[in-house]
């Protein structure tokens, strides 16, 4: 059970956000038109919750592999070409992601005296998905690619 929803937090947490985002964007709608009390925290909650859905589908991709690639020229080359520049790739994606942690914690701390106006917190809520998520990008990215290559050498052995 445990391990099920380690296999699938991203999924679970992502899913429950958009529902979450999904009634809030429907309250917000039947306010404008009246039918409930006006509501002016909805639009700031809603993007809160839009943001980090999203990087919560972006890490549950990495974690799959599953992110859009074009690999028709990747095809063309020969096995160990293929092999050599899927690790490049992956570890040219973890550069990456690094890069952006360090980068997003100075966005972090510029942002953190803004407030969220209507929900009256600080902004440091909404970017704080930056870094957090972005490091459990790198997680998620570091632990496929050992199962990965943890596969191989079995496969190697057989």
């Amino acid at each position: 059970m445990i391990k099920k929803l380690y296999d699938n937090f991203e999924e679970i947490i992502g899913s429950a956000l958009f529902v979450v985002m999904l009634v809030i964007l429907a309250t917000q709608t039947l306010s404008r038109q009246g039918v409930v009390p006006s509501l002016t925290w909805t639009e700031e909650l809603s993007k809160l919750l839009f943001i980090y859905a999203g990087y919560l589908g972006i890490v549950a991709c990495i974690k799959d592999n599953s992110h859009v690639s074009i690999d028709v020229f990747i095809k063309k080359l020969p096995a160990k070409g293929q092999k050599w520049l899927y690790a490049f790739n992956q570890l040219l994606i973890l550069s990456a992601l690094v890069a952006v942690f360090i980068i997003s914690l100075t966005v972090v701390q510029n942002k953190a005296h803004l407030e969220l106006v209507t929900l009256n917190v600080s902004y440091i809520y909404l970017f704080a998905a930056l870094p957090v998520l972005t490091l459990l990008m790198i997680y998620r990215l570091i632990e496929r690619l050992v199962k990965e290559w943890r596969r191989a050498k079995a496969a190697e052995v057989k």
